[in-house]
């Protein structure tokens, strides 16, 4: 059984760099560039988002192949107190409820705007964990996703889609 959880989380970790590397390159090719010059431009972020998650996913990879994981994951379970969730297989019920909100995100991303998008989406993805301190992480997702708004459309000037925060002005 170890057997075939260690090729299915090398496969996953070839497959998360193959992704990310991808994403990386798409970056270059189809995100716009601007017609004003500015310092931060639409194409900043993402790349470093892909850039920040092809190296984590080539350091994983590598990991994966030298069968050094195993330990560190059992040592982060221990520390959250999820022991019995390291050697569960995946729940592709869940996986697939997250890809579901992952494309509601995309869908919803302008009409409702990046900071109500990304609450409820982080919201729903709460829900799916059954994270036990919903307040807290309420609190969490709302100081995140309009924290990273204000900070993005105010003193960086980039713009994110205000959605229906443009009813107050935001």
């Amino acid at each position: 059984m170890a057997k075939v959880a260690k090729r299915e989380e090398r496969i996953a970790s070839v497959v998360m760099t193959v992704f990310a590397a991808a994403y990386l390159v798409g970056t270059f090719f189809f995100i716009p560039k601007t017609t004003i010059k500015q310092q931060v431009g639409p194409d900043v972020f993402p790349k470093a988002v892909s850039g920040l998650m092809l190296l984590i996913s080539v350091i994983y990879l590598v990991q994966q192949m030298r069968g050094i994981v195993k330990e560190a994951d059992e040592k982060r379970a221990a520390i959250i107190g999820a022991e019995e969730k390291v050697e569960t297989k995946a729940d592709l019920k869940t996986m697939g409820i997250m890809i579901l909100v992952m494309i509601a995100y995309a869908l919803l991303f302008e009409p409702l705007g990046y900071a109500v998008t990304t609450f409820l989406a982080f919201m729903i993805g709460i829900f799916i964990f059954n994270r036990k301190h919903l307040i807290r992480d309420a609190i969490i997702g709302l100081i995140g996703s309009f924290g990273m708004y204000f900070i993005f459309t105010l003193l960086l000037r980039v713009q994110l889609p205000a959605g229906i925060l443009s009813v107050f002005g935001l």
